[in-house]
Formats: C-alpha cells, structure tokens, sequence
C-alpha cells in the first residue's frame, strides 16, 4: 500500500482539489508572454511524442530526452534542433536546463507520466501530458492537488476533449434532450496490443542505444524481452492501465464531461474473459455506480472492451435510419456510447465524441438544438499554449490536470483496479463525498512504492 493511499485511507484526506493549501515555498509558473516563444522541453519523442514535435519547431526546443535514441528527433542532415540537447535520462534534462525551460510535454510509457509531470509542475513549469494522466490512482490525485498549489498551465492529451461532438453531447444531456438520464454504455474496440499473455517471453539482451533502467523508471524493475518497448506495454500491469486506461479519457470524457459524477460509490467486474496474472485480459465488462448530485439523479455507467458491447436498444435496433448502402441494418460502431434516459436515447459514434444523434432518427430531425452554452476550443494545444503565455488563467485548458483530467483519470482507473483483481462480482466499495477507497484489496492497489530515485 503506497503512502498516500495508507494516509487516505486512516484519515479521509484529499478532499477537494481546489481547496489544496498553498503555501509561502511554492515555486510559481512564470507566464511566456508574447512575442515570446515558449522554450519547451519533451520527454518522449517517441511515438506519441512525435506527434507533438512540431511544438519544437514553432516555440523553442531547449531539450529533449527519449530513451531510445533511435527515436530521438532528426531533421533532413542532422538532429532535428541543433540547439537542442538530447538525453535518455529526463532528471538530467531537468538537472541540466530547468532555468532555461517554460514548459514541458510528457509522452511516454503511463508509469512514467506521473514522476516526470510532477518533475515538471514542482519546478514552476507548465506541463502537457498525454493520457491517461497516471498509471495509478494514487498519482492522479497527487498531481491534481500540486497543480492547484503551482498554478501551472497544464493540459492530458485528450485531444477530443476541444472537439465541437463533445461539446454537443454536454449541451444536449444538460438541456434535457433525453430527459434523466439512468444508465450509459460505453463501449471500445481495443485493445489493439496483446492483453491475456499466459507467461512472461524470455529475457533478451538490450538492444543497442535503448536507456533500459530509465525506460523501467519508477516502475519494478524487469529484464528486457520482447512485448514492452516500444508498443506493447500496455497490456502489462506494471507498465500501462489497459483499455481503459488507453482509451477511457477519450471515449469516457463526453460521459464524464456531460454528467459531472464526482467519485463513484462503487465499482463492479462483471465479465472478464482471458484473465493472466501480469496483464490486463483481453475482454472486459464492469461499472460504476454514482450517486445523485444536486439536481441530477444517481445513475450507472458501464464499460466494455475488447470487442464487447452493450445489447442495442429498441430504438435503435427499429430505427430504418441504422440501413447501411446495401440495405442492411447496421451494428453498434466499433467505439461510442449509448447514453439511455427518461425520455430518450442518445448515440455516440467514436472515440472522440464524434456525431451525436438521438435514436430514432426521427427525433433527432424534430429536435431543436439548445444554443451553444459551452466556449468553442481554439485547440487543445492552443488552449494550454495560451494559458502558458498568461493570455488565459493557468487553468484555462478544459483538460487541466487539477480541475479535470486529474478527476477523471482517478475515477476511471477505479475500473482498471476492479480488472486487475479480476474476480467477476468483485465490487469496489468507494465513499463518494470524501473520496475514499474503501475495500482493502483496492486500496493497496491504488499506488506503490516506486523504485528509489524515481519517487513522485
């Protein structure tokens, strides 16, 4: 049992992010103002990493760190920032260049995202990480709460979350389109990696120029073999947060967004198929149960991976809109959510909040759509750039680590927990108002201790 899962458990601590201390030692954010670039710094160039390289090109790239480095960044000659130094080892960077750097972006492996976030936001620096936010429970919570006391511009890579689907879906739930909504299933095609591995593969030598003590980081340390670097991770327990730890902040968010849960009361495994001792399994089925909260009443939520999917409801099986070019009716997509309510029900087709429609078609075609109440994103990177040059406040971005993407990592990775355990009516029971696990074999999966060095 990690620390701070002990201290929350005996204490009831961490209540809300907002309300954290802060104190006269707080090393504040410095905004970049404008015609000023950002001087940024990358850990993880890799990957996810590459995709957000081109930062470097429009602000300043001070340094970067990739443990591998044949997926350190290079141009058409030489490295891709002449200027710039590259390290496998992201301490160093920070050792060498905190004074010269503004603001990081964090790509890696889930089990280094906390520690090199939490580098990142105690030093005064803002910070874009991709999702989920944490490997952990426990480091979720951590960072929402050093977030509020930096006041750093932060942002989860949950790039959907400025999308206008997202946004409609919020509106349409919160004007009423489908009256109180009871229950909603949320539904994902991965994972598209290996998950259910009976046997760890057989160690293997280091392949040249891959940093493997800083790629275990904080985690327990493992010999190399093959199914980890640079993919595969994240099946494995120690490593990654599986499907839903992949995919939940993307396709979770309108859900998480629309209804404004809080914590859960409790969480439940209901199926699990290809169940292993070291891995996510390849299927999976449980939900949270949330309690009422103002106005709105209590209601469930259901995830499902792996290929599962909820049973479609009756107006969306006989709706003749379902008919595809041949004429035949089509399934539930590969990815969305079903959202059933008083009134109605509403689809969400994708990943990224993509195409709300209410079912049948014919209510959405008599439908009269609510004025927009949410502000249109300019961007999701555009968002936590304007908050690093103090055009927004640092918690402008819609995805901030303290108001919400902390939240919302903590909440769904209470369903990780539930498959790690992977008895099937293995039921985690929460306290929703002070937000506390409860049951034992759950708290102790909520953290751990990391290894030495590499601490949060």
């Amino acid at each position: 049992m990690s620390v701070l899962s002990r201290r929350r458990f005996l204490s009831g601590a961490g209540g809300a992010v907002a309300a954290a201390a802060v104190g006269p030692y707080i090393v504040r954010a410095q905004a970049v103002t404008q015609p000023q670039k950002v001087r940024m710094a990358f850990v993880g160039t890799g990957g996810r990493g590459g995709s957000h390289l081109g930062l470097g090109d429009r602000e300043v790239c001070v340094a970067y760190c990739d443990v591998d480095q044949g997926r350190w960044p290079k141009g058409k000659t030489g490295p891709r920032w002449p200027n710039a130094k590259g390290y496998t080892d992201w301490r160093k960077m920070f050792d060498n260049h905190e004074k010269e750097i503004d603001a990081v972006v964090v790509a890696t492996p889930d089990h280094t995202h906390a520690p090199a976030s939490m580098r990142a936001i105690k030093a005064g620096k803002h910070c874009y990480t991709e999702k989920p936010l944490t490997w952990s429970v426990d480091e979720a919570r951590a960072l929402a709460e050093a977030t509020a006391r930096h006041k750093v511009a932060t942002q989860m890579g949950n790039q959907g979350h400025a999308n206008q689907g997202n946004r409609l879906v919020v509106e349409w739930v919160r004007a009423g389109a489908i009256g109180d909504v009871k229950e909603i299933h949320t539904w994902t095609n991965r994972p598209v990696w290996p998950q259910g591995i009976a046997s760890r593969p057989a160690s293997e030598p280091v392949p040249q120029g891959l940093d493997w003590d800083c790629w275990i980081g904080a985690a327990p340390f493992r010999d190399y073999h093959k199914g980890l670097h640079s993919f595969a991770w994240r099946g494995w327990f120690d490593f990654g947060c599986g499907a839903i730890g992949d995919m939940g902040c993307h396709t979770w968010d309108n859900v998480f967004w629309a209804m404004d849960p809080d914590y859960p009361s409790s969480v439940e495994l209901l199926e699990i198929i290809g169940k292993t001792k070291e891995t996510f399994a390849s299927k999976t089925h449980f939900k949270w149960e949330f309690p009422a909260k103002g106005a709105r009443p209590a209601f469930t939520a259901h995830w499902y991976s792996g290929g599962l999917k909820p049973a479609a409801p009756d107006a969306y099986v006989n709706d003749p809109f379902r008919k595809d070019k041949s004429g035949k009716l089509a399934g539930l997509p590969g990815s969305g959510s079903i959202y059933i309510g008083a009134k109605g029900v509403m689809l969400v087709s994708g990943d990224y909040g993509d195409s709300p429609r209410l079912v049948p078609e014919s209510t959405m075609k008599e439908y009269q759509r609510p004025d927009p109440s949410i502000p249109r994103s300019p961007g999701h990177t555009a968002e936590w750039l304007m908050a690093c040059r103090g055009e927004k406040p640092w918690d402008y971005p819609g995805s901030n680590f303290a108001r919400y993407a902390g939240p919302l990592t903590e909440v769904m990775l209470l369903g990780a927990i539930c498959e790690r355990i992977g008895e099937v009516g293995f039921r985690i029971e929460c306290d929703p108002v002070n937000r506390i696990i409860k049951t034992r074999e759950a708290l102790a999966l909520a953290g751990r201790e990391n290894r030495k060095g590499w601490t949060v």
